[in-house]
């Protein structure tokens, strides 16, 4: 093979396409990525030259010298090696996954509980205005009683006091959803301007426990624990890649050898001065001093670690579903009672006394103190809701999966 061949090999080798490029210019990946695409590229090289120390012929004619080599690629297939490092890559990107699918949770988490608050708080201001606006109404007839001399001027003056009190509450329940409002938006992104808009609580209105979670127990939600969460997928992920990098520094034990080829020549026909000369060899390094005992031992000290991580993790996963169960069963019980027994007495009861008190037949007192008990059991119907439907996401985040329709 004489210089324009060789040549011509240089020139073909040279022209493989190039490799993927993102729109910055910088390199990147193919959309799909083979065993081959892994694989290292062949070191080739090539030198052209002439020497101007000697007049014999051919001497100073010109010279090339091409060589190639694998660079273990074929002894990383053979022995294994090869195979190893992909295994090692893949099990990393499986913990990077499962790691940022452990953000996306705990984000999922705080959004929904945000939500639930501005939710509480709206449904808040709602009732405190229905009630300011009936405690105007009930002061506006007390006024017009004791024009008539009905109603004495301490009654006034106390019913004056509780529609104080009841607009000093609408004030501060709008504070409270502006500022719940506000954290909402910077969770959902939102980074410049006044957030407005409308929160619809929907099926968070009230505490009913979703279908996916009736009859749920700790046994069941811990099983789907085990199968759902990120983190715990992530330290599995972590520990298998710990194992294949331990048997990997194994494998890296057995000798790579390299397949190298030549060719060189200096001169032309009828004036070789070095005539072309093929060559093919085999390098292989004797593992006989180093036989990477270090790596080994980190390697399986690696394993350990990760060992240790898996069984943290996974105690971790059974305290968090045992807390988020207990604390669902204990708010799911507060807030039917609330909704179910203490705000529809006290409504009633509210309504009738104030009927009464309008008619002559109750004093002001039983009044406010059926106004206040109302008061106070909304309040509370609206923090219970909240923490139940808070655990209901704390179980969801202690399982990672979704119950809420």
């Amino acid at each position: 093979m004489g210089p324009p061949r060789a040549a011509a090999l240089l020139a073909l080798l040279l022209s493989a396409p190039a490799a993927a490029t993102d729109p910055s210019g910088s390199p990147g990946l193919p959309r799909v990525l083979t065993l081959g695409d892994a694989l290292p590229n062949p070191a080739v090289s090539f030198m052209a030259g002439w020497s101007s120390q000697c007049t014999d012929p051919g001497c100073n004619r010109p010279s090339c010298v091409a060589a190639l080599g694998d660079q273990g690629a074929i002894a990383a297939l053979v022995t294994g090696q090869r195979g190893l490092a992909v295994e090692a890559a893949e099990q990393g990107l499986v913990g990077a996954e499962s790691a940022r699918q452990d953000v996306l949770r705990d984000l999922d988490f705080q959004v929904k509980q945000q939500f639930v608050n501005t939710a509480v708080a709206a449904q808040t201001v709602r009732f405190s205005r229905e009630e300011a606006s009936i405690a105007e109404q009930v002061l506006e007839a007390a006024r017009e009683r004791r024009a008539a001399g009905t109603v004495t001027e301490s009654d006034v003056i106390r019913l004056e006091v509780l529609h104080g009190q009841i607009e000093q509450l609408a004030g501060r329940a709008v504070q409270a959803f502006e500022q719940a409002r506000a954290s909402l938006a910077r969770l959902l992104g939102f980074r410049s301007g006044s957030a407005t808009f409308v929160v619809d609580p929907g099926p968070v209105a009230v505490a009913t426990v979703p279908p996916r979670l009736a009859g749920a127990t700790v046994e069941s939600l811990t099983e789907d624990a085990r199968a759902n969460r990120p983190d715990l997928a992530a330290a599995r992920a972590q520990l298998e890649q710990a194992r294949v990098q331990a048997s990997l520094q194994r494998r890296l034990v057995i000798p790579a050898f390299q397949l190298q080829a030549q060719y060189a020549q200096q001169g032309a026909p009828g004036g070789w001065f070095t005539p072309p000369t093929a060559s093919v060899g085999l390098s292989i390094p004797l593992p006989v001093l180093y036989q990477r005992q270090g790596e080994i031992g980190q390697a399986d000290a690696g394993v350990l670690a990760a060992e240790a991580s898996v069984r943290k993790v996974e105690a971790q996963v059974l305290a968090d579903v045992a807390t988020a169960f207990a604390n669902l069963e204990t708010y799911r019980r507060n807030a039917e009672r609330s909704q179910v027994r203490l705000v529809p007495r006290a409504r009633d009861a509210r309504d009738r006394v104030g009927d009464q008190y309008a008619r002559g037949t109750a004093g002001l007192l039983d009044y406010l103190d059926a106004q206040r008990s109302l008061i106070h059991s909304e309040m509370d119907r609206f923090s219970s809701v909240g923490d139940f439907w808070t655990a209901v996401f704390q179980v969801e985040r202690a399982v990672g999966a979704s119950y809420h329709p």
